[in-house]
């Protein structure tokens, strides 16, 4: 019995004696960090983290990527998509902006919203305007572009079609005379339609 008290009784006091010396000196220790650097400040709690919302850009533009289609010929996908590269440069140096919104804006210019379809009813040739899509819209405003930049000044087809879409954001070209015929036509065609649909008395 009396070798295990022995056993026990010198390690419990040596750690006794141990965690008092250790309190002893942190507290002299925190009373010369205080003479030094003064009294402790009160912690604060850290702000809540803000989350920014982050735009993360597509990996490829959709008008892009349809305008390298129209471009397109023979199946020769990388020389249109060099070509659409070489349209935004342009743009870039006529007008010292960000190509990307001049081009959708002179594309959404150039867009008309309906076209004119004639239709037969018994022996009437009807002309009647249709709603595009915005699918239809914008392949439309690109094919005028491409065909109005043929006449336009450049040594490349690129820089004449960003000469045309820098025209369509001056309001100087003739896309917009195209758009505006058509909307006049389909105005007519309607009132025509409703004419010539009306039973005769």
């Amino acid at each position: 019995m009396l070798s295990p008290l022995r056993s026990i009784i010198p390690r419990s006091l040596w750690l006794r004696t141990r965690l008092v010396y250790s309190q002893a000196t942190e507290g002299a220790n925190e009373s010369v960090i205080q003479d030094l650097f003064g009294p402790k400040k009160p912690q604060e709690a850290d702000p809540p983290l803000k989350l920014n919302k982050i735009e993360v850009p597509l990996p490829q533009d959709p008008l892009l990527d349809f305008f390298s289609s129209q471009l397109m010929n023979h199946g020769k996908r990388a020389r249109a998509e060099r070509c659409a590269s070489e349209i935004l440069l342009h743009i870039n140096a006529l007008t010292r902006a960000s190509p990307v919104p001049i081009l959708r804006q002179a594309v959404l210019l150039a867009s008309p919203a309906v076209k004119v379809v004639t239709h037969k009813s018994s022996a009437k040739a009807v002309p009647k305007p249709f709603a595009l899509n915005e699918r239809q819209r914008t392949k439309m405003a690109i094919s005028w572009i491409l065909d109005a930049s043929e006449k336009r000044q450049g040594y490349t087809r690129a820089e004449r079609i960003a000469r045309e879409c820098v025209g369509i954001i001056q309001k100087s070209s003739k896309v917009l005379e195209n758009k505006e015929n058509l909307h006049k036509a389909a105005m007519v065609s309607r009132w025509v339609a409703f004419i010539l649909i009306q039973p005769s008395k």
